[in-house]
């Protein structure tokens, strides 16, 4: 605060002004004070006074607002105190602005929001980013991200000064589209069920940003349409040229990261007037669904066409299929792939491709099949495994030692399956490499594991 003081305070004197002369800035980005924080300064104040002057401009004759030190005055009303030593300085709205958001950032306990509403103010007195930056002494990017968690829902934002969700939580959620961030607030929390009944966790940071990376953003350079035409859908534009994109703010979004669009909605619009232009220029494209399954007039489903992999030259490649005298285009209109046009056989007689697809499609049915069954063995084992520790620990009338809790843990580990009993080593570091986490046994060593710790404890 000294720098800003020294480059923007014209005037300064010392002197003692009576408390209903002081009021409070508006502009003051700490809005909320603990009151038990705020009765032990009181109890300071009463016993050796106010030791710093507080920071005020003037505003008008005899009322004067509040730069620095609006704790101390809030206290000092609690201790009864008819005056307090000031220091008047003159700055201007801007300047005031910017002397509080040093002052606050110089602070252990102000919470990220309050940061953000601050900084938020600045720009609005026309700073720009890399000016305020400069004069708080943080970089560019951590001011525009504390200016994005602006962006918050009401209710995220909420969640987020009763600290539910941590900064990096919530400023995964606000860069996001308004519409968005309610889904992804609930993303950030893992329902689980214990013997007090339904509870949840928050999870880590780095597993929202992946959910968020999976179930929102959708790769540009994945995209069927052209990213570059303006004119495919004239009221959204290219592309290239908005601001819904990870790639057009680098300051939030890291360079390395692929360039991605924000917006589903306009995503959707582009893909389908793409399908309608495609459609439109070449009829005799077959309409097809990278889905399984068919309706009757509907776009002809993945277990009816095989898809040949073309090489550049346009020939077939070594690890694509023969080409048929059937093959032709098709587009993609329903399902993951929507927009793409891929060369394909469709006809059921051909020899070449669907006597082998048939294989594959029977192969590929028995695998999901397996997979289903599979997942079902799972969620039983778990559902199973919560009610037996539920009912044990009811029956438990007193708290269960170490060495019982050990017992316990060796019996449900008997009962694991592999796949579980693998997560545990290697959650616990029982394995040293992926090679000896395939080979190792890993209920052997868990349980030996539990022997140390019993030994141990």
């Amino acid at each position: 605060m000294q720098a800003i003081q020294n480059s923007s305070i014209q005037t300064s004197s010392y002197r003692d002004l009576r408390l209903s002369h002081l009021q409070e800035s508006p502009f003051n980005p700490r809005k909320r004070f603990e009151q038990t924080s705020l009765e032990e300064l009181a109890q300071s104040i009463r016993a050796q006074g106010v030791l710093a002057p507080l920071l005020v401009r003037e505003l008008e004759p005899e009322r004067f607002e509040i730069v620095a030190g609006s704790r101390r005055f809030r206290a000092s009303q609690i201790a009864g105190l008819e005056q307090l030593p000031v220091r008047i300085v003159t700055l201007s709205d801007a300047e005031a602005q910017l002397a509080m958001a040093v002052e606050n950032l110089q602070r252990e306990d102000v919470h990220p929001l309050e940061e953000a509403r601050a900084f938020a103010s600045l720009v609005q007195q026309q700073y720009d980013i890399a000016t305020i930056a400069a004069k708080v002494g943080r970089s560019e990017r951590f001011l525009a991200e504390r200016i994005r968690l602006n962006e918050l829902i009401p209710a995220v934002a909420d969640a987020f000064l009763e600290d539910k969700i941590t900064v990096g939580h919530a400023l995964l959620i606000a860069k996001l589209l308004a519409s968005q961030q309610p889904e992804a607030f609930n993303a950030a929390f893992r329902r689980m069920w214990t013997t007090q009944g339904d509870t949840q966790s928050l999870v880590p940071v780095k597993e929202l940003a992946s959910w968020i990376e999976t179930n929102i953003l959708l790769d540009l350079a994945a995209a069927a349409f052209d990213r570059h035409d303006g004119s495919l859908l004239p009221e959204a534009g290219s592309c290239d040229d908005c601001p819904k994109r990870t790639g057009a703010n680098t300051l939030l979004f890291p360079g390395e990261a692929p360039d991605s669009c924000l917006d589903k909605q306009c995503y959707a619009a582009k893909t389908d007037r793409h399908i309608a232009r495609a459609l439109e220029q070449k009829p005799e494209l077959v309409q097809i669904s990278s889905s399984w399954g068919s309706r009757n007039g509907g776009p002809i489903g993945r277990n009816r066409y095989v898809e040949l992999t073309l090489s550049k030259n346009g020939n077939v490649s070594k690890a694509a299929q023969k080409r048929c005298s059937h093959l032709t285009k098709g587009i993609v209109v329903d399902g993951g792939s929507r927009g793409q046009i891929l060369t394909i056989c469709a006809e059921p007689s051909c020899t070449v491709h669907h006597t082998q697809a048939q294989q594959s499609q029977q192969a590929a049915e028995k695998a999901r099949q397996e997979q289903r069954k599979q997942n079902e063995k799972r969620k039983l084992e778990l559902t199973t495994r919560h009610r037996v520790l539920a009912a044990v620990l009811a029956k438990v009338s007193a708290p269960l030692s170490k060495p019982d809790l050990i017992l316990i843990a060796t019996a449900l580990l008997e009962r694991l399956i592999p796949d579980y009993a693998h997560s545990l080593a290697v959650r616990h570091k029982l394995v040293a490499s992926e090679d000896q986490a395939r080979s190792a046994n890993h209920t052997r060593l868990i349980k030996e594991h539990l022997k140390r710790s019993m030994i141990a404890g």
